[in-house]
């Protein structure tokens, strides 16, 4: 081999290591920005599947696809309460002769044998009675059956 081409291939070997050590530092960046990337993703993530410390209210949010599209959280088999009556037949049949306010309604609702499977049952029974005047009348917060 000549002198010349020695001395090309050292410059060559020179030049490919440094270049190797460059990118060698972009792959070590690049690899930090990725894992602190993945722990925010893993904090969102957290905050979206309820994990987090926050009470949430509501229907729970779905996951992101890879296509952009929402999917929803899988539903867990919740047991539903069978009643003989339904809400508003009881109501009916306590207010039937009688002027009560929403609390006695509910407290009769529970001695009559009406279990509330929500959170606020008290909600449920205003509801039903500012919504159905037809079957209701209100007179200054106290109902009773038309």
């Amino acid at each position: 081999m000549s002198e010349d081409a020695v001395k090309l291939y050292k410059k060559a070997m020179v030049s490919l290591q440094r270049e190797k050590l460059a990118l060698e530092k972009e792959l070590s960046s690049a690899r930090a920005i990725i894992s602190s990337a993945e722990k925010r993703l893993a904090e969102i993530d957290a905050a979206f599947s309820g994990s987090s410390s926050v009470n949430r209210r509501g229907r729970p949010v779905g996951k992101i696809s890879k296509k952009g599209k929402l999917k929803t959280a899988k539903k867990t088999a919740v047991k539903r309460l069978k009643n003989k009556l339904s809400l508003k037949e009881v109501v009916l049949n306590v207010t039937k002769g009688k002027r009560l306010d929403a609390k006695q309604i509910f407290d009769a609702a529970c001695k009559a044998g009406h279990k509330f499977s929500g959170k606020n049952p008290m909600n449920s029974i205003r509801v039903l009675l500012y919504t159905n005047k037809k079957l209701f009348k209100n007179n200054k917060g106290k109902f009773t059956t038309t």
